[in-house]
């Protein structure tokens, strides 16, 4: 049972590449690489698109909408059926993130001060480029170290969507626990629909009837049955040895 627990949580820590804030392990916040770099990589910040990541034989889907220091992420987790959205709104300097669980009518809300302070600025390297659904897209690789986990990202870059990314491949190395080997996890995200009109304000609110709960972790177990999640996992994982 704990082998199957820490794979959930690598599978989650691996979602978060395409969520930022929305899969996490345990309590602590996992954002999107790339968005650190808006400015080095010349992105836009008022947006919308609709992302797949493809993971693990499957296929999630969420949506991203920036409006300049604003960001919404909507994405319903795998497994567990349930609706997430991730809300980050700078305040007073730093960057709140909420957690809203629409079904629920629950919200988490963290702030940047647990922030991993070691963690060094990823690293860009131009790889020329490659073409993609018959265009020519800017490729680079974006190399990062952060809460303990190496990320390696390919990105191509669209000159016909405002040199937006159309597609990231994702390699992480993730812990499964304490004196454990590191899990490889790869992934691909494809972004599609880009909107680059300025989003409704409201969309950046929490919902004046939710309740604020202490963690994600305590909302995400909530009702949750474990047995049924574990035998989904299974029909994914390979047998243990």
């Amino acid at each position: 049972m704990k082998s199957s627990l820490r794979l959930f949580a690598a599978l989650v820590l691996a979602l978060a590449g395409a969520a930022p804030a929305l899969a996490q392990e345990a309590e602590s916040k996992a954002s999107q690489p790339w968005m650190k770099l808006e400015k080095e990589l010349g992105l836009q910040t008022t947006y919308s698109v609709d992302m797949v990541m493809q993971a693990m034989g499957m296929n999630v889907n969420s949506r991203t909408v920036r409006d300049g220091g604003k960001t919404r992420t909507e994405m319903t987790m795998p497994f567990m059926n349930l609706r997430m959205i991730a809300l980050e709104i700078p305040e007073n300097g730093r960057t709140a993130t909420y957690t809203l669980f629409p079904d629920k009518k629950k919200y988490v809300r963290e702030d940047d001060s647990d922030a991993d302070a070691s963690a060094a600025m990823p690293t860009i390297e131009d790889l020329g480029t490659e073409t993609y659904e018959g265009e020519d897209c800017v490729k680079r690789r974006i190399s990062m170290t952060e809460q303990g986990i190496a990320t390696d990202l390919i990105m191509l870059f669209s000159p016909q969507q405002k040199n937006m990314p159309v597609k990231m491949t994702i390699a992480a190395n993730a812990s499964l626990g304490e004196g454990q080997p590191a899990m490889p996890i790869q992934s691909v995200v494809l972004f599609k629909n880009y909107d680059f009109s300025t989003p409704d304000a409201a969309l950046f609110a929490v919902p004046a009837d939710y309740a604020q709960a202490a963690s994600v972790q305590e909302v995400m177990m909530e009702g949750m049955d474990l047995g049924a999640l574990m035998q989904q996992m299974q029909q994914l994982m390979p047998t243990e040895e």
